[in-house]
């Protein structure tokens, strides 16, 4: 819960952000809970960090959705270019803005890490490769 030193809401003593009037009232306060020196973070942190969190995580929350839009726009105009090149038997052109090539289909060879770690364990050990993985934070959109 997120409280202020203030009494800006003057039917509870939290933050204007929490409360379901925020959109509609006149007199709540705008400011970032984070940068307004007023508010008054309590709970664990896990809840701590969540109210703080909370505008920036739901702005993510947007633009991965916005993402995954313009992605499917995207693919639906791939596939109208590649309809259109495999019509009219065009395998590359470019303009000021883009160069598109037509790739055929073909195969691809792969090593099947799952089989070769079954039937030969000592040698998918011997061929194992440690990366180092920087820290990042995951973040799935529930619809």
């Amino acid at each position: 819960m997120i409280k202020c030193k203030e009494d800006l809401c003057v039917k509870f003593k939290f933050c204007c952000v929490e409360c379901s009037e925020f959109e509609t009232c006149e007199v709540s306060c705008t400011d970032n809970p984070d940068d307004c020196g007023l508010a008054v973070f309590e709970g664990t942190e896990i809840e701590i960090f969540q109210n703080k969190a909370k505008q920036l995580t739901q702005r993510i929350g947007e633009l991965v959705l916005r993402k995954a839009e313009i992605e499917a726009e995207e693919k639906t105009m791939r596939e109208q270019l590649q309809s259109g090149m495999e019509k009219h038997g065009v395998k590359q052109f470019e303009n000021n803005v883009v160069r598109i090539t037509y790739i055929d289909e073909s195969t691809r060879s792969s090593v099947d890490s799952k089989m070769l770690k079954d039937k030969y364990p000592d040698i998918a050990a011997e061929c194992t490769k440690t990366s180092n993985v920087k820290a990042h934070v995951k973040i799935e959109v529930k619809k």
